[in-house]
């Protein structure tokens, strides 16, 4: 697909209608952008660039006539994760779908499209594309942040299951993704903004500094979620060990009231002749007697040291 932004208007056009002079989109996979690189303005070993064994590293990269940059986007709707590389020069903007999400990208790109108005740059175009794909973030946080909210409750009611640890960890894993995401598009408008080889029209930098505010915000959230994902991990172990002290507390006082037993049967275990209660006629029944007495009384200590 291929557009031109001319007199404040966008209007799509197709490849042999591209001009040095005004301002060019293009919307393409690897293999249009390898036929019609020569059309476009570009080198042969510019799409060298498009590395695509490099499938997580984001790229940034500024040269004299043109800057380049990859991204990992994230589908909010099927979490797939599409690669899209950039090409940016004065006449030019060149979107390029590095994997099969060709179809997931136009819809985004045809939302921007009916976005623009008749006072639409180049800029304010790019800042639609951004804005566009972090759409869904504040919900998609949202989410997260309930979810949390749950097991948070789950915990402190003392309704865990052996999937918690897991749960949490999915959770953390996933605000991790997405922390690394929103700093790769922020890196893509520092690039942007620093305009280095002067391909960009600075008087219109507001719309991407609006939309990087935007983004700083969604960082923010992400890492305050991320703090509180590490704080109900520290609640859950505190659970956990605050649990297995209440077993071995248990443990020590079973074992605690049976060790006077113990001592008697040791005792009386013994085949000593001359040992007074064997020839007692009540010598079982004292001695019977005497070891509830010592139950009796370390179950009452217990209890008033709140032990039991």
């Amino acid at each position: 697909m291929y557009y031109k932004i001319e007199n404040g208007t966008l209007s799509e056009i197709s490849i042999s209608n591209i001009k040095s002079h005004g301002i060019n989109i293009a919307i393409l996979n690897l293999e249009e952008l390898s036929k019609n690189y020569n059309q476009l303005g570009f080198k042969e070993e510019d799409l060298k660039l498009c590395n695509l064994s490099e499938k997580t590293r984001a790229k940034y990269e500024v040269y004299e006539d043109f800057s380049f940059a990859t991204l990992n986007i994230i589908n909010d709707q099927s979490k797939k994760i599409n690669r899209l590389a950039f090409y940016i020069r004065r006449n030019i903007f060149i979107i390029v779908v590095l994997d099969n999400g060709l179809e997931n990208i136009s819809i985004i790109i045809n939302d921007a499209i009916k976005k623009a108005n008749n006072k639409i740059t180049l800029e304010k175009f790019i800042s639609y594309i951004l804005n566009r794909i972090i759409d869904g973030s504040v919900g998609l946080l949202e989410k997260c942040e309930d979810n949390m909210i749950k097991i948070e409750d789950m915990i402190i009611k003392g309704k865990t299951s052996k999937n918690t640890n897991k749960d949490i960890f999915k959770l953390k894993k996933s605000l991790s993704l997405y922390f690394k995401y929103y700093k790769s598009i922020i890196r893509f408008v520092d690039m942007l903004m620093e305009n280095d080889n002067d391909i960009l029209d600075e008087e219109n930098f507001k719309y991407l500094s609006i939309f990087e505010s935007r983004i700083d915000r969604l960082v923010a959230d992400v890492e305050y979620l991320i703090d509180e994902t590490t704080h109900i991990q520290d609640l859950y172990r505190a659970t956990l060990d605050y649990s297995q002290n209440n077993i071995m507390r248990v443990f020590t006082v079973v074992t605690t009231l049976f060790l006077p037993l113990t001592l008697i049967t040791g005792w009386y275990g013994m085949n000593f002749k001359y040992m007074p209660e064997l020839s007692w006629k009540y010598g079982y029944l004292g001695v019977f007697v005497i070891s509830i007495l010592i139950v009796i009384s370390c179950i009452m200590f217990f209890k008033r040291k709140k032990l039991l």
